[in-house]
């Protein structure tokens, strides 16, 4: 091995070493804003459920399931006669809502789901929390 290859190589190692906390931020802890730290751990996020209302569906049934709908877990049952919904749910869990239409003599499931989780940040000696709401979009689409 020639000197040139050795100086890449030890260079390289030296390079991977540094960039490992790239993603890490340097904060000055005795002046940091901690306004929008929430560090109370959250249980609970908003799901958002749209609908659709209309004369043929006043009033839509639904069913949220907690995971899939085949995991048949299933969180919560209403009818709803609005266009939007939100519902409080225990956090990082995936969830799945089921709203059932007519159309004539058809009837027309519609499925969506997303996540309601939580996510935490390190800063100095605080643990900040966050909250990604969901949002399930069974409106129908004709």
């Amino acid at each position: 091995m020639n000197k040139h290859s050795f100086i890449f190589g030890f260079f390289i190692v030296l390079l991977s070493f540094c960039s490992c906390k790239e993603d890490q931020i340097e904060v000055d802890c005795s002046t940091y804003d901690f306004s929008n730290c929430n560090t109370t751990e959250p249980f609970y996020g908003s799901l958002k459920i749209k609908l659709t209302i209309n004369s043929e569906n006043p009033k839509v049934p639904i069913v949220i399931y907690k995971g899939s709908v085949e995991s048949n877990i299933v969180e919560y049952v209403d009818t709803l006669s609005t266009t939007e919904f939100n519902i409080d749910l225990p956090l990082s869990s995936y969830y799945s809502v089921t709203a059932k239409y007519r159309s004539g003599s058809k009837t027309i499931i519609a499925v969506d789901g997303d996540d309601v989780i939580k996510k935490n940040s390190n800063i100095c000696d605080s643990t900040c929390w966050s909250i990604q709401n969901g949002t399930a979009n069974v409106q129908l689409n004709y």
